[in-house]
């Protein structure tokens, strides 16, 4: 329970993050360097966030593997292989680094070279993969619920949690960042505060 309350927090900073509009890597670096509080914030939530709810999987392993081992052993897996790409591949740490530097640059050849890395960096930036296995993870994590006491309900809706997981991070939905944002942090927030809450009650 303790990383549902961290998320809603990360999700909450993330989320009074002003709309930027960039055309540019050298905007990007400006748009970090201005609004450096929040990127750190966030990203300091965010990790925390992650690396509690690793802890979680596991406990929520020894709940559900006497439901249905093979969905308990691969929702465990998979939400852990994801939980572990969001933290190591977390483009924030190198935007705010280059950005402080594209700060402190000397002339305009030296920016250049932190735009360009930060052009780099967001290309090779790619949350679709590690949001698929979180998505999977959880929907596996649901199904073996299914046959519990958690109840029908928790695990429905942690099929939609994972299902929606996917979706929000598929470049369609870019656009709608803000709205799929605030409906996956409602819809999230339920269901790991109710998962949190019967683990606890099983423990």
């Amino acid at each position: 329970m303790l990383a549902g309350i961290v998320y809603v927090w990360a999700f909450v900073a993330q989320l009074l993050l002003p709309a930027a509009s960039l055309n540019s890597a050298e905007g990007l670096l400006q748009f970090v360097a201005s609004h450096r509080l929040y990127f750190v914030l966030s990203y300091a939530l965010f990790t925390a966030a992650n690396s509690l709810s690793i802890v979680g999987v596991f406990a929520i392993y020894e709940v559900t593997r006497a439901l249905n081992r093979s969905h308990a052993v691969l929702g465990a897996g998979t939400l852990t292989i994801g939980l572990v790409m969001t933290i190591m591949s977390s483009a924030t740490p190198a935007l705010i680094t280059l950005s402080d530097g594209y700060s402190a640059a000397a002339d305009v050849a030296d920016q250049q070279v932190f735009a360009t890395a930060a052009i780099a960096v967001n290309a090779a930036y790619n949350p679709v993969i590690a949001a698929a296995f979180i998505g999977v993870g959880v929907i596996f994590v649901s199904l073996a619920m299914l046959k519990g006491t958690f109840g029908r309900g928790v695990a429905y809706l942690g099929l939609i949690v994972g299902a929606f997981n996917i979706l929000r991070a598929l470049p369609f939905l870019a656009g709608y960042a803000f709205i799929t944002g605030l409906l996956f942090v409602g819809v999230s927030s339920l269901w790991i505060f109710g998962v949190g809450y019967r683990v606890y009650r099983e423990a």
